[in-house]
């Protein structure tokens, strides 16, 4: 019931917006996603944690952020947006405005970090069922942010994030989360070098305190050619689990060994390649690896793969279906000479989508 009243009542201060609008020559437009999963998904017994081999139907709504109702405001030098999303704790899922002072824009709100809309570099529908997505393996989603953008660059100071449990029994912030990327081309190539850095202390039950710094750092190039395109990402990292990298998936970021902070170091690259075969008909395909390494004493490595394939159909304006196989695998577990294997989980099935 409190879920349905929030949902209302910013369906309620949309309309509200929109008569005002109107009246002072301001513009408004609305908009809506619906996007259904039909799949299959065959874990391992590894993966299963069941000690066999577990087979599960998804079948619903994706309520994590892609299902989504919307609207734009205009006026002016200044934007703003306000959307909703179905079934989920957090109703809101952006909450922002703009202003466009000529030499770039200043956006104060809720939305997407920039190391997400800027490096995300492939069309993978199922992320939520494998655990994964190549495009979002050095991000975050949406977070509060203060944000600037001038030509190709965008530097925004984000809401403090932590991902991964804490060292001792407590956090203390005194600084926001930085990111920021540069857009510059070469010829045809879109290249887009990224930084994501957080510092923060974690506190003892003695009141003492243990800096952790957490970063992830690489470069994004998208190569168009003809009806078919490339894109590529290099990316290195220092307890990204701890600056909050929404799909890590190594030992959980630093450790505290005695008074000792323990990194963990991260690296991985995505390839992502794909063509129009028609007006109506696009394929993709893409490939990514990753690997942790944490130093205890003794060396724990973890690494993992994950691969896809799709074929995106449009079948009216507005409505496409992807059809989609994807396998992630975790490959092994190397804990100080000890190898455990991680299992993997392949999936099978399609997107069903409608924009309105």
């Amino acid at each position: 019931m409190r879920k349905l009243l929030v949902l209302l009542s910013a369906v309620a201060l949309m309309v509200a917006f929109t008569v005002p609008a109107i009246a002072a020559d301001k513009s408004v437009s609305f908009y809506g996603r619906v996007w259904m999963d039909t799949f299959i998904e065959d874990e391992s017994k590894e993966k299963s944690g069941l000690g066999f081999d577990d087979s599960d139907l998804r079948w619903d709504v994706q309520d994590n952020g892609t299902s989504r109702f919307g609207a734009n405001f205009k006026w002016d030098s200044m934007s703003a947006n306000v959307e909703i999303r179905p079934w989920s704790a957090s109703v809101y899922r952006q909450w922002w405005g703009a202003w466009n002072f000529g030499a770039g824009t200043l956006l104060v709100g809720h939305t997407w970090s920039p190391l997400y809309i800027n490096t995300a570099i492939c069309g993978q529908c199922e992320a939520g069922g494998s655990g994964g997505q190549l495009g979002n393996w050095v991000g975050t989603l949406r977070q509060a942010q203060i944000r600037l953008t001038m030509g190709g660059l965008t530097v925004a100071l984000e809401e403090p994030f932590s991902a991964a449990a804490p060292l001792a029994v407590d956090k203390d912030f005194t600084l926001p989360r930085l990111t920021a990327t540069y857009s510059l081309k070469l010829g045809s190539i879109n290249l887009v070098p990224f930084l994501g850095w957080q510092s923060y202390d974690e506190v003892d039950a003695a009141d003492k305190s243990y800096g952790v710094d957490g970063m992830v750092y690489g470069i994004t190039a998208r190569m168009p050619f003809g009806p078919g395109y490339v894109n590529a990402q290099v990316w290195m990292s220092k307890n990204d689990a701890n600056w909050g990298n929404l799909y890590h998936n190594g030992f959980g970021g630093a450790r505290l060994v005695g008074t000792t902070v323990k990194d963990e170091d991260g690296m991985g690259y995505t390839l992502v390649g794909g063509m129009m075969l028609s007006d109506t008909m696009k394929f993709e395909v893409g490939y990514g690896y990753n690997e942790y390494e944490l130093d205890l004493p003794g060396t724990y490595e973890d690494t993992s793969t994950l691969y896809y394939a799709q074929l995106e159909i449009k079948l009216a304006k507005g409505f496409t279906v992807t059809p989609e196989f994807g396998k992630v695998d975790d490959d092994e577990q190397i804990n100080n000479g000890v190898v455990t294997k991680e299992g993997d989980l392949t999936y099978y099935g399609a997107v069903w989508k409608i924009h309105f």
